[in-house]
């Protein structure tokens, strides 16, 4: 067992020349069979990119499935299968040792490029849209952090050519930041300032060092240890070597019967570490960085009775001093902004939360630019105050971004801000009272809704807070009341629309209902839906099932004929029903219309029915009819 392989060798005049492999291909009719060629041919990709800028994200799900089977073929360990829109990414990475694909979605096509920094130069030369300037800044708050934070260690193959001085200079330069002990961020601004290499630039040269085995993994581990952290999943050294690649499974396997032999047990982690270095895989300064990763995004931070008897290792202070890292839940949002406010930093903050990412700029303790996906300055901060209660947050000591302009500035001081946000919680604990089922609650606008809110346009609106409901606020609500169409719940039309802060939505919201513009669901369309199911379900054994179906359809004909409540309605090969929500939503059309429509289906099918059967099996239609009913009353 050893961890030696065969070096790459220097390219001309000594450039390291990046071994990864990308192509790029456009989501069109020929797509399967341009994939199928490339798997007869036995290619194997570190990337494979899918441009999906003109069709979007409406992928059928059998074609997720088929992208999957490509990608486990086509990638190397570590690869990524990266779909691209203008406005996101979804990658399917091979970064799990198992040997299945990690699912992961980015709100900005640009978050994918922390983790693959050598893709966004082949990305920005094959997709159009993708704007290298834009670059900067994209990624996860924790990605950025765990990349900005790592330790390049070098091996000794990268210490030999680093000695050497063999490389061109923007290369060279950045080879002889390289210290062991010195982070990515230190080493980008430090080969910024003094020779003009651009970071992005700096960062494509460090992952052509990992790829050519200069450097240990930097760039392989990050999406592993973010998940990990996100996840709160403790994780084993074994396994860390396996996602970082440093060694294969059939290595650690060797590693651990090789531990069993020598009577070591699974709790001293860092003795697998010490068969790594005994191996060749990694030297002891590698070991020390892999053991802080796992202390600080592995769950060891947390403390044990060795801990207490004071057998503990100290977290690594380099890859903490410019940053802190934490959750929410261990501190409010509120908490987090004013403890950065009493210490007087200057930084940035950076909150990840699923989909969503605020990056809040601090100087000398006062917030003065913050950015929530599309809300910005004022409404972003008050959405994250009222409405956050978990997310990963990091803030980096003096760090900037560009994506904080002009229009995400704040006026107001961290003071006004929490007030506001107290009483923007109040309000919408008073208007979620105020309905049924709460934040469960289904609304509905008036069929009419669009002639009667043009009407208002002249009369003055307040909203309940005797605020006046201004031109800007007139458009937003009429946005909204486009999702209100009495199969949402409240809270899913509050994620559907994310153009206003939460607080106005239920303001706005609650508007409607007072201007009887938009009513309470008080009936459901799923219990009418179900109950005719049922019913069909039941009638078909006597009828036939050919026989079944041909009713189905004669009898929604004759009620409906060829109109669009008529597309509203399917009737699968089997003689199964269902509502097409979809064309209900694109539609407008009221919930209390379909019911009606539906109602006067099932009628005339009944009708249908017991005229096809005789007078003793008519009445068993009705016993059919009465006892479903029963059982689906509430």
């Amino acid at each position: 067992m050893t961890g030696r392989e065969e070096l790459p060798d220097l390219g001309k005049e000594g450039f390291i020349n990046s071994s990864l492999s990308f192509l790029t291909f456009s989501y069109r009719e020929n797509l399967y069979g341009q994939l199928d060629k490339l798997v007869e041919n036995g290619k194997s990709l570190d990337g494979l990119i899918i441009d999906l800028m003109q069709t979007g994200f409406s992928l059928p799900l059998d074609a997720l499935v088929k992208f999957a089977i490509y990608g486990k073929k086509l990638l190397k360990p570590h690869g990524v299968l990266l779909f691209v829109k203008g406005d996101g990414a979804i990658t399917l990475t091979r970064d799990d040792p198992a040997g299945g694909l990690t699912f992961n979605f980015y709100d900005s096509p640009f978050g994918i490029f922390t983790r693959y920094p050598l893709l966004a130069d082949y990305a920005c030369a094959t997709v159009s849209g993708i704007d290298r300037r834009r670059l900067r800044g994209g990624g996860s708050t924790l990605a950025n952090h765990i990349l900005s934070t790592s330790i390049p260690v070098m091996s000794d193959y990268g210490k030999s050519v680093k000695n050497d001085f063999t490389l061109p200079a923007p290369q060279n330069w950045v080879m002889q930041m390289i210290d062991d002990y010195a982070s990515v961020e230190s080493i980008v601004r430090n080969v910024e300032a003094r020779h003009q290499l651009p970071s992005d630039e700096a960062l494509r040269i460090l992952q052509e060092f990992e790829a050519a085995r200069l450097i240990y993994p930097v760039f392989s581990r990050i999406q592993f240890l973010s998940n990990c952290y996100h996840n709160r999943k403790p994780f084993r050294l074994g396994r860390y070597l396996v996602a970082s690649g440093i060694i294969d499974e059939r290595q650690l396997r060797e590693l651990l019967e090789k531990q069993q032999e020598e009577g070591w047990g699974k709790s001293q982690r860092s003795f697998l570490g010490l068969l790594c270095v005994r191996a060749g895989f990694i030297n002891t300064r590698e070991l020390e960085v892999l053991l802080d990763d796992q202390y600080l995004y592995g769950g060891y931070h947390k403390r044990t009775e060795d801990d207490a008897a004071g057998n503990s290792r100290s977290v690594n202070i380099e890859t903490m001093r410019d940053s802190m890292i934490g959750s929410l839940g261990a501190i409010d949002t509120a908490g987090l902004l004013q403890s950065l406010a009493t210490a007087k930093k200057t930084g940035l903050l950076t909150v990840d939360n699923r989909d969503k990412t605020i990056i809040v700029a601090f100087e000398s303790g006062r917030p003065t630019h913050a950015r929530l996906n599309k809300l910005r300055g004022y409404e972003a901060m008050v959405e994250f105050i009222t409405t956050w209660a978990e997310g990963i947050f990091v803030f980096r000591d003096k760090g900037r971004s560009e994506e904080l302009d002009d229009t995400a500035r704040l006026s107001q001081s961290l003071d006004r801000l929490l007030l506001d946000s107290a009483l923007y919680q109040d309000q919408m604990a008073q208007i979620i009272a105020g309905f049924p089922q709460g934040r469960d609650s289904i609304l509905e606008r008036v069929w009419n809704f669009e002639a009667l809110w043009i009407q208002m346009h002249s009369q003055p609106l307040k909203y309940m807070d005797e605020s006046a409901v201004l031109a800007e606020d007139r458009r937003r609500i009429s946005e909204l009341a486009g999702f209100i169409d009495g199969l949402s719940t409240l809270d899913e039309v509050v994620k559907s629309y994310d153009n206003w802060t939460t607080h106005m939505i239920f303001k706005g919201i609650y508007l409607l209902v007072q201007l009887r513009l938009a009513n309470i669901q008080q009936g459901s369309l799923f219990r009418p839906l179900t109950i005719f199911q049922k019913i069909t379900e039941e009638l078909q054994p006597m009828i036939g099932p050919e026989d079944n179906k041909m009713l189905l359809n004669s009898s929604l004909h004759y009620v409906h004929g060829d109109s669009q409540a008529k597309t509203r309605f399917h009737i699968d090969h089997e003689g199964r029903i269902s509502v097409n929500l979809s064309q209900m939503k694109r539609s407008g059309v009221p919930v209390s219309a379909v019911l009606l429509e539906l109602r006067r289906w099932m009628e005339a099918y009944l009708a249908y029915c017991r005229r096809q059967l005789d007078s003793n099996e008519s009445k068993i239609v009705d016993d059919i009819v009465a006892r479903v009913i029963n059982t689906h009353t509430n």
